[in-house]
């Protein structure tokens, strides 16, 4: 919202404002409906990588089709064209092409580069990550933390 991510319908920025006034949902991106269809994996499509801020109006729009039906769909009712709705979804970092092709790993392997990208700005200092850890087949579980207690760290 900071960076200026614009609602999929109106072209308005998210700004705190918008945030309190006009109900802004957290949104999937590929909808959670569609996800389960194809099988994506809940820990995938649940990721904030799938996820972006959206008025609550342009939610319900989008509803549980897939990418290529709603972004036309709410290109058509808005009176929207495709590069003004590209601009758009670029304001999230979303590449148009995977989004309206459908192509959920693109999509997130894009875009959470995209999003670590940000961070990074953000805090000043580089991410430390393995190529294709977004990948296919992404499940928030890479093997590689062990979070579980050392003997140590027990009471027993």
């Amino acid at each position: 919202m900071r960076d200026g991510c614009r609602d999929f319908r109106t072209g308005d920025t998210i700004e705190a404002q918008t945030y309190f006034e006009d109900k802004i949902d957290i949104h999937h991106v590929f909808p959670e409906a569609w996800c389960k269809r194809t099988g994506i994996a809940r820990q995938s499509y649940n990721s904030v990588v799938n996820k972006t801020p959206l008025s609550a109006t342009t939610n319900r729009q989008i509803g549980g089709r897939a990418p290529s039906a709603y972004v036309p769909s709410i290109q058509a009712r808005a009176g929207i064209d495709d590069e003004a709705m590209d601009a758009i979804l670029s304001s999230h970092c979303i590449d148009a092409g995977a989004l309206r092709a459908d192509q959920f790993w693109r999509f997130f392997e894009q875009r959470a580069e995209a999003l670590v990208t940000r961070i990074e700005r953000v805090m000043g200092k580089e991410i430390a990550r393995r190529p294709g850890v977004f990948g296919q087949g992404f499940t928030g579980d890479q093997g590689d933390y062990d979070d579980s207690l050392d003997e140590e760290w027990t009471d027993a």
